[in-house]
Order: C-alpha cells, then sequence, then structure tokens
C-alpha cells in the first residue's frame, strides 16, 4: 500500500470493503452447505429402463414404496389402512384421476400391486410407474 508523504495532511475517507467481503464469503459458504440439507428425500431406488422420460407436471400427486415397504403420498407418510381414504379425499375433487408410483427396485412385486389395487379401489384411472432411464444402455 503506497502512501503520499506529501504535504497535504488531509484525510482519506475510505471504506474498508474487506471485512464485508469476508462476511459475504462466509454467508455464501454457509448457504452451500445447508441448502441441499433443506430437501429431505426418502432414498428410492428407482427401476432401470432404457426409454424412461422425466415427470412434467408438477401439480401431479406421486406415491412412492420404499424398500421397507412404507408408503408416502408425496413425501408424508400414510398408513396403509388410511391410504384409500386419503386418496379418495384428495382425487374427490381432481378431474384427473391420475397418480404417479414410484416404486423401489427391492419392494416385492406383490406389495406393488397391493398399492396398486389400493389406488383403484379409491377411484384412481390412470398410474403411471415412475422409472430411471438406464444410462448403461448403449444408443
Amino acid at each position: 500500500m503506497a502512501m503520499d508523504a506529501g504535504i497535504d495532511d488531509d484525510l482519506k475517507a475510505e471504506i474498508n470493503v474487506t471485512p464485508l467481503v469476508d462476511v459475504v464469503l462466509v454467508l455464501l459458504v454457509i448457504f452451500m452447505v445447508v441448502t441441499p440439507l433443506l430437501k429431505q428425500e426418502v432414498p428410492v431406488e428407482l427401476p432401470l429402463a432404457e426409454h424412461s422420460r422425466a415427470v412434467t407436471d408438477p401439480e401431479q400427486l406421486t406415491l412412492t414404496v420404499t424398500a421397507d415397504g412404507r408408503a408416502l403420498l408425496d413425501g408424508q407418510e400414510v398408513l396403509r389402512d388410511e391410504l384409500v381414504d386419503e386418496l379418495r379425499r384428495l382425487y374427490a375433487a381432481r378431474p384427473d384421476k391420475a397418480l404417479f408410483l414410484e416404486a423401489d427396485r427391492g419392494v416385492p412385486y406383490g406389495r406393488v400391486v397391493e398399492i396398486m389395487d389400493d389406488c383403484r379401489e379409491a377411484g384412481i384411472a390412470s398410474i403411471g410407474v415412475l422409472t430411471r432411464r438406464d444410462l448403461s444402455a448403449g444408443r
């Protein structure tokens, strides 16, 4: 830092921005670390499919079946006894009777069929099964 040793003894009023930059960088690092933790998701290993497509409708309800057999309706756990009533309540006012089913690949086929049967009992006309694109398949 160079200083003028001339005859003028005037004070220079300058803002030191170094502490401000330090605080901003610390806040940026904190937000970068905390942000991924905000979305708490249940890990579901979807089945692989070569021709899988991404979900485009954000308002569509998703029913998730975890590896241990629990059912989650848009992230909220629903007991098996309450699933039909909850689906009926949610779909009573909806014109579309469609649901996305996201089942872990380790869930027994029988459990998935039971969940689909409960959905049909609740009046759901269309069930879309979510998969993950198989990137190892050659194209």
